[in-house]
């Protein structure tokens, strides 16, 4: 179940809706990790620039925040997950209309014993 949480102090501009950014997330994470829409989780989570220090600056005098914290379970292989980062720091370019330069994709991936969904944990035999 891939997690994308992205950080930014910078708003989605105005010619970017929302919705159409959900859906072209969507839709990378889908066809670059191939997973199901329904186990997709993605969050923008807008930073108020005041409370966020880049380069050792904060507000007016930072430079833009965009971080895209993904979070997926193990498996895939190196080149898949290159991959998937080089797309989304290009889509995410595309979507917040910035240079790549400043934008960071991080992702983790979790070992099978270091999860669980609902009730069900990864040890659990089915």
């Amino acid at each position: 179940m891939p997690i994308v949480r992205i950080e930014s102090s910078i708003p989605l501009p105005p010619h970017t809706s929302r919705a159409a950014a959900f859906d072209a997330i969507l839709e990378l994470i889908t066809r670059g990790l191939g997973v199901k829409p329904v186990q997709v989780r993605v969050a923008f989570d807008e930073l108020d620039p005041a409370k966020v220090m880049v380069t050792g600056k904060t507000g007016a005098d930072a430079p833009p925040w965009l971080v895209a914290w993904t979070y997926i379970l193990e498996g895939r292989p190196e080149e898949q997950r290159a991959a998937f980062v080089a797309e989304l720091l290009a889509l995410l370019a595309k979507l917040y209309a910035v240079d790549e330069s400043i934008i960071r994709v991080l992702v983790t991936d979790f070992p099978s014993v270091h999860w669980g969904m609902g009730r069900a944990t990864a040890t659990t035999k089915g």
